[in-house]
């Protein structure tokens, strides 16, 4: 059946030379294995007791992921609903064969490896949206420098294995748009089924790919039954998924438990605080020193309140907050009575969702269009760069500072180059690199919409932007070119 199409070419084949591949792998293999050791080595001496064999760093969170696996291993059975299993795949092989600690190092080792092709289909990728070999090189140049996503190969998480298949999964979409082939696109279906299961955010990805698809091969019988087997792999796992829960549990659990009940620290008073930031337009992460949640949460001493008076209604002003916050610091105190505390955290409760309510009403616009604004600023241009395992800034040496500043001014440089060369294409209708921006743009757009900033969010639409940044300067330099390209003038 020929396909009649709506749009331009989303992409389309490109030969590459298998040696300019080769040097190119040689040259990403270097870089990965560079960025794992630099950040084994210079890692602060905080980290040492939250590590794997001094090598795989372990947070907090690590835990959720990995106890219900060792769980399964040794009781026969998968306990927890707080994060998916979408490490069981990639762990449980590995645990078959290797002690927990040998296990989780060589986890690390994994993590690169996906990194490296990956970052290999990214380039490939580039080229045959922009039709481009300088584009391949400008993607693969930005990738080995970035930081921003290897780092986070140091990490026993989710998020290093998540980025990696998401790129195979775009990749694979990719294949199936050249050569149609239902192969290519059960393939993807199946990547970005398990890249949901490592970050259940990534489920924004899924519908944009559906359009793409539709958008690129037309609103035919065959299309359509192709995008419904891009979807078919995640319905039929979070159906399963819902279903285990339902049996485990006797609940109805999609994706994840709520987080109170993953993050016992998020109590209900605390999360009604934080429902009035974030509706303030505040940064709701306590650790993120300078924010609102920071100064109410943690703050010593006396700091500077974060909020203005045009942040007030006639309902509350500064002094509310400041004793708003003197109650829930008392709350958390230990010196109350039960009887008092229960009293005094369902005043807080109270007076948390009367000041959202009071925000919501008196600024609506602020509310529902200028602060999902602010968080894509803040998700796109952030104050400081977070997961980069090293001591404080005043503690440093010349290596860790260098890698910090350079991480720091990275990501808003590459943020602000996005959105030029999103105005640019705008400008210049090429419709096909906006559609291309729309995956990456869209999960700012949904995270600004929540309110959620983690840079955590970000880095897994960070390769996108630097493939799509590689191809807007390859496309601007090639409008330079050099007087022996030129062609010569006809003779008299």
């Amino acid at each position: 059946m020929q396909y009649i199409r709506t749009m331009p070419l989303l992409c389309s084949p490109f030969q590459i030379e298998r040696r300019i591949l080769l040097r190119w792998l040689g040259i990403i293999l270097s870089a990965k294995i560079f960025w794992l050791l630099i950040f084994i080595v210079l890692k602060s001496d905080n980290w040492n007791e939250h590590s794997v064999g001094n090598m795989a760093l372990q947070p907090s969170e690590s835990r959720g992921y990995y106890r219900p696996i060792e769980t399964l291993i040794n009781e026969g059975h998968y306990q927890g609903m707080c994060h998916m299993p979408g490490l069981l795949p990639f762990y449980l092989p590995l645990r078959a064969f290797l002690t927990e600690t040998a296990a989780m190092q060589a986890m690390i080792f994994m993590q690169v490896a996906f990194d490296i092709v990956a970052t290999l289909c990214l380039g490939i990728l580039a080229a045959r949206i922009f039709q481009s070999l300088r584009a391949l090189h400008l993607t693969y140049l930005l990738a080995c420098i970035s930081t921003f996503t290897a780092v986070r190969n140091n990490y026993l998480l989710s998020d290093s294995l998540c980025i990696s298949i998401t790129i195979l999964s775009v990749f694979t979409f990719s294949n199936y748009l050249i050569n149609h082939r239902t192969t290519d696109i059960l393939l993807t279906g199946i990547g970005m089924c398990v890249a949901i299961f490592l970050r259940p955010a990534m489920l924004a990805v899924l519908p944009g790919l559906g359009v793409l698809l539709l958008l690129s091969c037309g609103m035919q019988v065959r299309s359509l039954r192709h995008t419904l087997f891009l979807f078919i792999p995640t319905i039929l796992a979070i159906g399963a998924w819902t279903m285990r829960n339902k049996i485990t549990y006797d609940r109805t659990i999609i994706l994840l438990a709520p987080l109170g009940e993953c993050q016992p620290q998020i109590t209900p008073d605390f999360a009604a605080i934080r429902g009035w930031i974030l509706a303030s337009g505040g940064d709701y992460q306590p650790w993120a020193v300078g924010g609102e949640s920071y100064w109410f949460f943690h703050s010593p001493g006396q700091l500077p309140s974060p909020f203005h008076a045009n942040d007030f209604t006639t309902d509350y002003d500064a002094s509310t907050l400041l004793n708003l916050k003197d109650d829930y610091h008392r709350l958390h105190s230990g010196r109350l009575t039960v009887a008092d505390s229960l009293s005094l955290q369902q005043s807080i409760i109270e007076r948390g969702n009367k000041i959202r309510d009071s925000y919501i009403k008196y600024h609506p616009f602020r509310y529902y269009l200028l602060n999902r604004i602010k968080f894509a600023g803040m998700i796109l241009f952030p104050h400081r760069i977070d997961d980069l395992p090293f001591p404080a800034l005043s503690e440093m040496n010349i290596a860790q500072k260098i890698i910090k500043i350079g991480s720091f001014a990275a990501i808003p440089l590459l943020s602000l180059l996005s959105i030029v060369a999103s105005i640019v294409w705008f400008v210049q209708r090429k419709w096909t690199f906006l559609l291309w921006m729309c995956l990456p743009m869209g999960m700012v757009v949904m995270h600004s919409a929540i309110g959620f900033v983690e840079q955590r969010y970000l880095a897994s639409s960070y390769p996108f932007f630097i493939l799509l940044v590689g191809g807007f300067l390859a496309h601007a330099s090639a409008t330079f070119k050099s007087p022996l390209n030129r062609p010569a003038k006809p003779l008299a």
